[in-house]
């Protein structure tokens, strides 16, 4: 099979190749206990395995791969179970000295940027972040009445059986557009690689944006939008969360 190369400046990359390679990774670090394969994939990943295809020192792209873990939330122990799947598969028994400290080195450094709360790949705030959000409106309550109940979490779904790589990239755009359709202080953000959430105030106007926002933006990108209403107390909204971050059953408008 005929390589497909893709060269500009900083040299040729054989992206066919390196591209063989994402497939049997991502399967062996699965096998090796990665439990969100929807959140594997990074630019990251194409960047490893460009620079190993063309054989280029591999050491930065580990420090770039490290970041990336440590900004989505993964842990040090599976970063680095997920770089010995990568080197297994490419033929090593296990990884090298130098590619460890560079991995654990961007890791770190990626830990202490994860204070911005936000998602590196579409530059939405994070699902820490909506958390914490979340939990600010259960706060300050007035006659009783938290703030929370008069918002709503407005859901975009994407099809989660559509490959990695192009989910991706409808995220990013669909970050884009949402940023643009919310104006008044709403925050958008990303729950995981499927779903993005958006906490909205209630009022008479919502039910007709959504619908703009599912008949427009929705249909284009192939993404389900609803939304329902925050339930009554905090520790029900948490269990809310984890249901949408699992993939839970729409429910609402």
């Amino acid at each position: 099979m005929a390589d497909i190369e893709l060269g500009s400046g900083t040299g040729r990359h054989t992206v066919h190749r390196a591209r063989e390679l994402r497939t049997p990774w991502r399967h062996r670090s699965q096998e090796a206990g990665w439990d969100r394969s929807e959140d594997w994939w990074t630019p990251a990943v194409d960047a490893l395995c460009e620079a190993h295809v063309v054989g280029d020192d591999l050491t930065g792209p580990c420090e770039r791969l490290g970041e990336a873990r440590a900004r989505s939330g993964v842990g040090i122990g599976r970063t680095l179970a997920d770089l010995d799947a990568f080197t297994r598969v490419i033929g090593l028994w296990r990884p090298p000295l130098p590619m460890i400290i560079a991995l654990a080195e961007g890791w770190e450094r990626g830990g202490r940027s994860r204070a911005d709360c936000q998602d590196p790949l579409t530059g939405l705030a994070d699902r820490a972040y909506l958390r914490t959000r979340v939990g600010e409106l259960y706060r300050g309550a007035e006659d009783g009445v938290p703030p929370a109940l008069g918002h709503r979490l407005v859901v975009l779904a994407l099809d989660p059986s559509l490959d990695p790589w192009r989910r991706a990239a409808r995220l990013i755009v669909l970050g884009h557009e949402l940023r643009r359709f919310f104006t008044r202080g709403e925050s958008v953000c990303l729950v995981n690689r499927s779903r993005i959430a958006v906490i909205a105030p209630d009022g008479p106007e919502l039910p007709g944006e959504l619908d703009d926002l599912r008949e427009q933006t929705g249909w284009e990108h192939g993404a389900a939008v609803w939304s329902v209403p925050l339930p009554g107390t905090h520790p029900e909204a948490v269990s809310l969360l984890d249901a949408l971050d699992g993939g839970g059953d729409r429910s609402g408008t």
